[in-house]
């Protein structure tokens, strides 16, 4: 039926869907770590559950259709060459995240005893990094940290500000296509409107501001 429909004979192979299975769940496992454990705002989300679950799927297709063709495999390379974010990373943890998240599912292609391996990684690392930041807050207390932040004002301007260059709840600035990227933490919204009201409006491009908890 499927032959005189598409012109191809279906194999069901359930192995393939196991592993598609299992990428998705160590994906999904990886976003719940992060969201109980680190809270990190851009893990949380309906929309955040599909790219969890589908990025590592997609990395495992695309290593399984081209693993056993030179050709494919070049082609790939050379398509993905092209292909870069349009908008600019405003989080680079977000990104590492990403590229997590291929790689676990290129891993669970290749062996899936050390995409599992890869994922518990992860979790020891992600509980560690919630332990330093345990650490800071109870050994450091009058330190002024990112890890105090309840909000995260992410901003694109035209121009240089000095002001904002020396504000110490600047914690990273970049340069991108005439934008100037800057990121600033602060433990109340009423000091996220107190810096955005120091800009002038038509310096703006864009600006989002996050709550870490």
């Amino acid at each position: 039926m499927i032959y005189r429909i598409f012109g191809f004979d279906y194999i069901f192979d359930l192995q393939f869907f196991q592993l598609t299975i299992l990428c998705a769940l160590l994906g999904l496992l990886s976003k719940y770590l992060l969201q109980i454990i680190n809270i990190e705002y851009f893990v949380i989300g309906i929309n955040q559950i599909l790219v969890f679950s589908l990025l590592p799927v997609t990395g495992f297709i695309i290593t399984s259709v081209i693993s056993n063709n030179i050709a494919l495999s070049l082609g790939m390379v050379g398509a993905l060459s092209i292909v870069r974010f349009r908008t600019p990373v405003k989080n680079p943890l977000e990104l590492v995240i990403y590229f997590y998240l291929i790689t676990l599912g290129i891993v669970t292609s290749v062996n899936p005893s050390i995409a599992i391996n890869f994922t518990i990684f992860f979790a020891i690392a992600t509980l560690a990094t919630e332990v330093y930041k345990t650490f800071i807050k109870k050994f450091l207390p009058k330190n002024k940290v990112v890890f105090n932040f309840e909000h995260f004002l992410r901003i694109s301007i035209t121009k240089e500000i000095a002001e904002l260059d020396n504000s110490e709840n600047l914690t990273h600035k970049s340069y991108d296509s005439n934008e100037f990227l800057y990121t600033f933490g602060f433990s109340s919204r009423e000091e996220v409107q107190k810096l955005l009201d120091m800009i002038d409006k038509k310096d703006i491009i864009n600006y989002s501001i996050d709550k870490s908890k």
